[in-house]
């Protein structure tokens, strides 16, 4: 009996796990829901664009993608989201905005997404024969986070914030055909045009990786340098990095570690956060120049920004055209004849001629100054409640958005920007803890710069 007994008991055991397992109930976010957002993407036609609900905060069992839009009368409408696996970190978009890629932290992977339609008709979408909530993850190393496609987008590269690991995936199999080692706490990764690196940051480590990703023949190969920055602080630790529009040098934005006996961040003149602006050459990092702010910094966002001097191309032309109003007048008057002309007056026309060249490039250089060409750069400041906005051409702080005053609080954390002309864009600013965002519009020429166009909470 007691045979029987043994072989019966684990055999009900397995029938009521598989039972209650089937039974699960998950918890479902609703529709458009604003839970931990950590990224923004805003589509070209320049009305739509995606957030990201990470639920950071396990409230439910997803995250979710949410697709957005700015109608005529510039009301945000909601128009169809999609789960995605918990704890959803970063994503990127591929260049004809066909495809998403979502990494999930929670369960050590990535998924991707699909956005079908035409601007204005938008919808998101997984691939047909979905089965489940979402299609199935293809594992990584563990907690990925940011990523970014390459530039023929045949391959992801997904970092991962625990141990540092670099993650290569080939997008069109959709398997990680390889993994190299980074620093600890990848917090950002970009690509350089210009060198042909990928550059990633990192928390506590006083590094920027300068990754070399290359596909040969036989294989794709990675090399990894690590790449010191020398600031006068002891520990610190990049929570952001950004190129800057014209692609010559780039931002970072460095926040000192906590203080080992106070668990506290120090702000004295030589250990307080800063924005640095660096370039790479020859394979060296080089600081170009450092800007001294105050508060727990958390990211960033660029948006480029090139504008004429007011007037000047206008009083230039009424100038040109009254002086030659003037030398026809001149040549009325005196009458000149071509066989009274000297040969002092010869020589004197051939070196003008000769001048021509050197007026003209001159012209073109003083065209150049009348133009200001730099960025804006957002950073957020969560203790302080504010995003600090730099002006990169002058290095000096031009303004900020600050929350101290508003009845809701706001943290901001996440931050993205997108650039739809010489001078205007959009401001995207997550109040991560406190399940809010701000869509701003951004135009350098308006009387109103910055413009609050709608919350998302």
């Amino acid at each position: 009996m007691s045979k029987i007994f043994r072989f019966l008991l684990p055999a009900v055991f397995v029938l009521c796990f598989m039972s209650c397992d089937s039974d699960t109930k998950y918890i479902y976010p609703p529709d458009g829901v604003v839970n931990r957002i950590t990224d923004f993407y805003f589509f070209d036609d320049g009305k739509s664009f995606i957030y990201l609900s990470s639920n950071m905060n396990r409230k439910y069992d997803f995250g979710e993608l949410v697709l957005m839009e700015i109608d005529d009368s510039g009301d945000l409408l909601f128009k169809n989201s999609l789960l995605v696996p918990s704890i959803a970190g970063k994503m990127t978009v591929s260049a004809d905005e066909k495809d998403i890629f979502v990494t999930t932290r929670d369960k050590h992977g990535v998924v991707r997404a699909k956005v079908a339609g035409k601007s204005g008709s938008y919808r998101l979408q997984y691939d047909e024969g979905t089965k489940g909530d979402y299609p199935d993850i293809l594992k990584t190393k563990k907690e990925p986070y940011a990523l970014i496609l390459n530039e023929d987008e045949s391959k992801l590269l997904v970092t991962h914030i625990l141990n540092g690991e670099l993650s290569i995936i080939d997008t069109e199999d959709w398997k990680v055909i390889k993994t190299s080692k980074l620093k600890y706490g990848v917090t950002e990764i970009l690509y350089d045009k210009n060198s042909g690196y990928f550059l990633a940051s990192h928390r506590s480590s006083g590094n920027i990786s300068l990754i070399e990703a290359r596909e040969t023949l036989e294989e794709f190969n990675v090399s990894v340098l690590q790449l010191p920055i020398d600031l006068p602080t002891k520990g610190f630790d990049v929570r952001s990095i950004k190129q800057s529009g014209d692609g010559e040098v780039f931002y970072a934005v460095f926040q000192n570690t906590y203080n080992e006996d106070t668990y506290e961040y120090a702000y004295d003149e030589d250990t307080a956060p800063q924005i640095v602006t660096f370039k790479i050459e020859d394979k060296e990092l080089k600081i170009v120049k450092t800007l001294t702010v105050s508060g727990n910094l958390g990211e960033m966002a660029v948006l480029p920004y090139s504008s004429e001097a007011a007037g000047s191309d206008d009083e230039t032309a009424d100038d040109s055209d009254a002086a030659e109003e003037n030398d026809d007048d001149e040549l009325d008057d005196d009458e000149i004849d071509d066989s009274d002309v000297s040969e002092n007056q010869v020589e004197t026309r051939a070196a003008d001629d000769e001048s021509t060249d050197d007026s003209d490039a001159a012209e073109a250089d003083e065209n150049k100054n009348s133009q200001r060409i730099g960025d804006l750069i957002f950073v957020a400041a969560p203790t302080d409640e504010k995003v600090i906005i730099v002006d990169s051409a002058r290095n000096s702080v031009r303004d900020e958005i600050s929350y101290k005053d508003d009845k809701k609080e706001c943290h901001p954390y996440q931050l993205y920007a997108k650039s739809t002309g010489n001078t205007t864009g959009y401001l995207f600013v997550s109040c991560f803890q406190d399940d809010r965002a701000y869509l701003y519009s951004i135009d350098l020429m308006a009387e109103e710069v910055i413009k609050k166009i709608g919350v998302l909470e």
